[in-house]
């Protein structure tokens, strides 16, 4: 919603300042459309605890989104590392690397990750294989 809509919608006149910190209660309403929102702007949108509320949510919208992208950093080196490992685990043929590997990102993306490397399977990864596609026969 632009701030023309939003003062069209309610008949109140807004600043820069004023405009900016509405917006970022209506990106963090949900769901809700734009004639709802202006209609509850209206009903408690100056209330100092709808105020207090939008800054905590903002606020809290920021963490999680930093959250998030901490929790995506952390995917893309655990599959790095369990990509190192799977080599280690060729190159010595030494089950527990391999192990790690299942243990940080799960047997599923290590036997991708096997297979996008091409390396060979392990006996448990046929089995898994297996046991895969008798389930999907079943």
């Amino acid at each position: 919603m632009t701030q023309k809509e939003f003062e069209d919608r309610t008949g109140l006149k807004t600043t820069a300042e004023e405009w900016a910190a509405i917006e970022k209660m209506y990106m963090v309403a949900g769901e809700m459309n734009k004639d709802e929102f202006c209609v509850r702007w209206r009903q408690t949108g100056q209330n100092p605890l709808t105020k207090t509320l939008a800054k905590t949510a903002e606020s809290l919208n920021g963490l999680l989104e930093t959250r998030n992208k901490e929790i995506k950093d952390m995917q893309v080196k655990n599959t790095e590392l369990a990509r190192f490992l799977l080599g280690k685990a060729l190159a010595y043929e030494d089950p527990d690397f391999r192990n790690e590997a299942i243990r940080l990102i799960g047997e599923r993306e290590v036997i991708r990750l096997t297979l996008e490397e091409g390396y060979p399977l392990w006996e448990e990864d046929r089995k898994y294989l297996t046991s895969i596609l008798e389930r999907k026969q079943g």
